[in-house]
């Protein structure tokens, strides 16, 4: 998930951190599913030849489905859409996207 045209300077990494883990918080005391995120900031290139206005940072969020923790897809992508809607408002709306991936992978939690 990316947020795109928040003042990377008042709106920090780890101000972000914290709006999401109040709304990630309030979702687990709700449902039991914590959305656990990784974020970073990176640079944003759109295009100011075009017209785009969006600024030069996009704080980029990260989150995957542990289905030990969480066994419903539907579940963790209703708990995540939300986290993100209520964080998004506190940041004033910004433009964002979402992209959902499936990927298979194993574990193991013994060798």
């Amino acid at each position: 998930m990316s947020f795109f045209g928040v003042d990377s300077k008042y709106y920090t990494n780890d101000f972000v951190a914290h709006l999401w883990e109040e709304s990630a918080n309030k979702k687990y005391r709700n449902s039991g599913i914590f959305i656990t995120a990784r974020m970073n900031i990176e640079r944003l290139v759109c295009g100011q030849i075009r017209g785009c206005t969006l600024g030069d940072t996009a704080h980029i969020i990260t989150s995957v489905r542990n289905p030990v923790e969480v066994r419903s897809q539907e579940a963790f992508w209703n708990s995540y859409i939300n986290i993100t809607k209520e964080v998004r408002e506190k940041l004033g709306n910004p433009s964002c996207t979402i992209s959902i991936e499936n990927i298979n992978y194993r574990y193991f939690t013994e060798i």
